[in-house]
């Protein structure tokens, strides 16, 4: 990271990842081509991993099925600072590994958590709605292996050096 000043610690990055309404998730393909889409994360902070779901069909699948090493960033909020060409904002960058979750257990709590990310007043429908959906939903946990924050509050004087 270049702007070492504006370097967080872990702790930060988990609360970007946690605030953050999507974040975006960046592998390679076959063919080693760049693949990147939103997903909608939830953080488990008591075993640190990051999930999102995915159905079991179409290119992301394809390319997730057997694990793969990924790249997931997420921004929780950026606005522009008035008269200072900068923008305050907060990001987490995580890199990792992707599974595809199979105990039934991690599943299950991976789903709730979620669902409750998504529609916290929505969770007395949440047996109901797992047992139309479940099956075909498949859930992918990322183990970090890297993770880093990043922010620049606006109380920070405009930067006058040319990169």
């Amino acid at each position: 990271m270049r702007r070492k000043d504006r370097e967080r610690d872990r702790s930060f990055a988990w609360e970007v990842l946690k605030k953050a309404p999507y974040a975006t998730l960046s592998l390679t393909d076959g063919q080693g081509r760049p693949y990147a889409v939103p997903v909608n994360q939830a953080v488990d902070e008591e075993y640190h991993v990051v999930y999102f779901h995915c159905a079991g069909a179409g290119e992301k699948w394809e390319l997730l099925k057997d694990g793969a090493e990924v790249c997931l960033s997420a921004v929780s909020h950026a606005t522009a600072v008035p008269n200072a060409f900068t923008m305050a904002y907060a990001s987490a960058v995580l890199r990792g590994r992707a599974e595809v979750v199979t105990d039934q257990g991690e599943w299950t709590r991976a789903l709730l958590l979620l669902c409750s990310a998504f529609d916290p007043k929505g969770m007395g429908r949440f047996t109901e709605s797992v047992e139309k959906y479940g099956p075909a939903t498949k859930v992918i946990r990322i183990t970090p292996r890297e993770l880093t924050g990043k922010e620049n509050t606006a109380a920070e004087a405009p930067h006058h050096h040319h990169d």
